[in-house]
C-alpha cells in the first residue's frame, strides 16, 4: 500500500466535476468535451498531484469556504484505478466517435461514466473504489 494524505471535499468535488462535465457533455452531444475530459482525468490518474481540478478545490476553494477537514489516508493506486477507469469509459468512447462506430454505446458509456462519478461524487461511494478493495482482498488470500 502506497498510502497519500487526501481530502474528503476536494475528492467528492474532483468526482462531482468530472460527472457533471460529462453529463453536460452527453446532453451537448460534444465528442471534443468527452475527449478533453478524458484526457484530463488520464492525467489525473498518474498521480493526485496531477488531478487539476482535485488540486484547484484544494488550493483555492477550500481556503474560500474555509473548509476544515482533516486528510484522510488513502491507497494512491485506488485513487489511481478509479481515476484510469474514469479516463477509459471517457476514451473508448472517443475512439468510438473518431471511427464512427457504435456512437450509440459510445453516449452509453459517457452517461454511465457520468452517472458513477456523480454517485461517487455525492454519496462518497466509489465503485473502482469499492472493486479495487473487493479485488485486493481477494488477491490477498
Amino acid at each position: 500500500m502506497n498510502p497519500c494524505l487526501t481530502y474528503n471535499s476536494s475528492l467528492r468535488f474532483a468526482r462531482s466535476f468530472f460527472g457533471v462535465v460529462a453529463l453536460l457533455a452527453y446532453f451537448l452531444q460534444s465528442e471534443a468535451l468527452v475527449l478533453v475530459l478524458g484526457v484530463i482525468m488520464a492525467v489525473a490518474a498518474i498521480s493526485l498531484k496531477h488531478n487539476i481540478v482535485y488540486q484547484f478545490h484544494f488550493l483555492v476553494l477550500r481556503k474560500f469556504f474555509k473548509t476544515k477537514d482533516e486528510p484522510v489516508a488513502k491507497d494512491s493506486a485506488e485513487l489511481s484505478l478509479a481515476c484510469g477507469i474514469g479516463a477509459s469509459f471517457l476514451l473508448i468512447p472517443s475512439m468510438l466517435f473518431a471511427f464512427d462506430k457504435w456512437v450509440g454505446l459510445a453516449w452509453a458509456m459517457v452517461l454511465l461514466s457520468s452517472f458513477l462519478m456523480l454517485l461517487a461524487g455525492i454519496t462518497g461511494a466509489c465503485v473502482a473504489s469499492i472493486m479495487y478493495a473487493t479485488l485486493k482482498k481477494a488477491l490477498k488470500k
